[in-house]
Formats: C-alpha cells, structure tokens, sequence
C-alpha cells in the first residue's frame, strides 16, 4: 500500500529544491562549460524521475485501459534515466578533476559500456520482462534481474567518488567534501526505498545531494580562484583574519610568498594562454608540495601565498626545499616550452602585535629580496632592462 501524500511531498520537495537551482543558472546552459552541463542534466534527469515516479505510482493497480503499456514505458523510462544519471556524474566527477575533454573521450567510451547494455535491457523489457514486469492487474514487480541495474548505478556512483578522493592530492580541486555531502544523501534515500518498496525517498535524497553539491561549489568559485585552482585572495584574507584566534597549540602563523620567475617573458614569448598555463601549473606544484601543511592561495598575478603553521623556523625552510624541489621536477620533464622557478620570501606573522597589511608587506619585502640578490647573482634577467 502506497503512502500517496507522501510520495507527492517528497517528490514535489525534491522538484521544488531542483528548480531553485535551475532558476540560479547565471547563464544560458547552451553556453555553459562541459562540467555546468552535465551538472544541469543530472538536475532535469532528476526531475524527470520525481514526476515520472509519482505518476507510476499513482498508475500502479489502476485497471484502466492503456495504462498497462504506459506503466511499462514509464518504468522503463526510470531505469535508463537513472543509468544515465549515475554515468553522467562520474563524466562530471572527471571533468572537475581533469578538465580534459580528451580524456573524457578517450576513457568514457568504455566506461559508458555497461550504461548502454542496461539501456538495451530496458528497451527490451517494452517486450518481455528483464528487469521488471507489469501483471495483468498493472501491479509493478521486480524480476530477479533487477538488482543489476541497480548494482552498475552505484558503481557509477562509487566510481566518481573514488576518482575524487584518489586525485584529492595530485589534482589541485577542492571537491572531496562536495563528492562525500553529494553522495550521503543519495546512499540514505536509495537505501531506504530499496528496502521499503513503496516510499518515495530515492530522488528527494538526490535531490538534496545535487542542492549540497549546488552550495558547495558556489562556494568554492566565491574562494578558489579558477586558473590556479588554488584559494584565491578573499580566502587568504578570511584565514588571516582567523589566525588571531588560534591558541598556540597550533603553532606560530608563518608566511611564504612566491613569485614566478620570468612569466612576463613567458607571455612575450609563446602568448597569454602558455602563460595562464604557467600559473596553472605553477598552482599544481605548490598543491603536491604543501599538501595538508598548510594553506596555498593565490595573491594576485604571478604571486602566490602559504600559509602554515610551524613550531620551529626549520619548517618553513623544509616546506621552500620540497617547492623547490618539485619546481626542478617539473622542469626536468621537458614536457613544456617554459620553465618555473620561484623568487621566495618568508616571515612570522605576529598577529597580537602587527596588523595584516603589516604581515603581507612584510613577506612581500622579504620576497622582493631574494629576487634583487638573483638578479644580481645573474640568476635571473632584470626586467627593468626590458
């Protein structure tokens, strides 16, 4: 027996929550980034599914003529939307990782292979049942079949978050915390309806997935800045301000500032675009070195920031020898037409006695020495002469 009033409340919950996040869209979907498309597919797949459910589960038992094969094509029309939405987010999970639309073409083929054998199950359950039947009473049962569908959607599922957290330190994006709030709510719902049959929770759990996946990332393109993948300088401004408050159990807030060497010759050169690619991969070096010490954020232009704290000065020494040894990695790889090396200044910030203008002007200054003494050691060109 159905709870009908609440089948209509979750589901129409789950629709009201979606469509605030298709009205917040800032710009037309048509002309959205591949990630932005994706991402508002799965939210009309999903209210397809919240209608498409409550209609069938109003149609279930009713013997009217034609609902027999309506109830078919509808039910089959919820398997391949949920096949095609639990594929569509693992496309999502790789794009926000990689953005390499290559690679999503190179790898998703295969990847789409068991979603395309569901969805050639489904289109063949129209005729005879696969993974589900409609009896002579227009009552909707499983098959012992049904439960592969269900296994390779949150295969899918798993995937895009496994994908998340085993690049979460080799790939510089801050969705780890999105993917797992994304994933929760999904689990929770799927679960229930799974083992109650006839409660409507699946798709409002998706439905409030997608919403925490919604804030999540307006958060993140409010405070990671979108070229460096790294947190950008409001962010910086908002730990500084922070800092104060930290017991000294935390340790003593340390600063290092970076500039890159030579990026205006980098963009004279081989143009602004190998130039913004300069700034991209100089943000992934200092990601993989950093890692979970500290806080990257970059300060503006070719500048960037770290922020840690540190008992002793030899940290902040250890921390610059892992940048810079990274740094000769990635020269060494021969794999871009530039290289990328760092003028490195650093300080304390003795936040009870100095302000943080005071701070920041104060590792400023230590930076802009370091790149005077390598351009006097010839180490670098001066760009004054320029």
């Amino acid at each position: 027996m159905f709870n009908y009033p609440a089948i209509c409340i979750a589901n129409g919950t789950a629709v009201l929550l979606l469509s605030i996040i298709l009205s917040s869209s800032k710009r037309p979907i048509r002309h959205g980034f591949l990630d932005e498309k994706l991402y508002f597919l799965m939210v009309i797949l999903n209210i397809l599914q919240c209608i498409i459910e409550t209609v069938v589960f109003f149609m279930d038992g009713k013997i009217v003529y034609g609902f027999h094969t309506l109830l078919i094509v509808l039910n089959a029309i919820l398997f391949v939307n949920n096949i095609i939405f639990a594929y569509s987010w693992t496309v999502y999970a790789d794009y926000k990782l990689f953005a390499d639309i290559k690679r999503i073409k190179r790898i998703y083929f295969f990847v789409a292979i068991p979603a395309v054998l569901i969805i050639i199950g489904c289109l063949i359950n129209l005729a005879t049942p696969v993974f589900f039947m409609v009896d002579e009473f227009n009552i909707y049962q499983r098959t012992d079949l049904y439960i592969i569908p269900y296994a390779v959607t949150y295969l899918y599922l798993a995937y895009g978050v496994i994908l998340i957290y085993s690049y979460r330190k080799k790939v510089n994006k801050y969705l780890s915390l999105p993917a797992i709030q994304f994933m929760i709510p999904i689990m929770i719902g799927s679960l229930l309806q799974f083992f109650f049959y006839g409660f409507s929770l699946v798709w409002l759990g998706v439905s409030i997935g997608m919403m925490s996946l919604f804030i999540n990332l307006q958060n993140e393109s409010a405070y990671v800045d979108a070229l460096s993948g790294l947190f950008n300088r409001q962010y910086l401004n908002n730990i500084l301000l922070m800092s104060s408050k930290k017991g000294d159990a935390a340790g003593i807030p340390a600063g290092i500032m970076l500039d890159i060497d030579g990026l205006k010759s980098i963009n004279d050169r081989f143009g602004h675009t190998v130039g913004d690619d300069a700034i991209s991969e100089a943000g992934k070096i200092l990601h993989t070195a950093v890692g979970d010490k500290g806080t990257v954020c970059r300060y503006g232009g070719d500048e960037f920031i770290i922020l840690m704290y540190i008992k002793s000065q030899k940290e902040i020494m250890d921390m610059i020898n892992i940048i810079l040894t990274q740094a000769a990695l990635f020269n060494k790889s021969e794999e871009k037409p530039y290289k990328i090396n760092f003028s490195i200044g650093y300080s304390t910030y003795e936040s009870q006695h100095e302000s943080t203008d005071d701070f920041l002007k104060k590792i400023d200054a230590s930076m802009y020495g370091d790149k005077k003494r390598r351009i006097r050691e010839g180490i670098i060109p001066d760009r004054r002469q320029y």
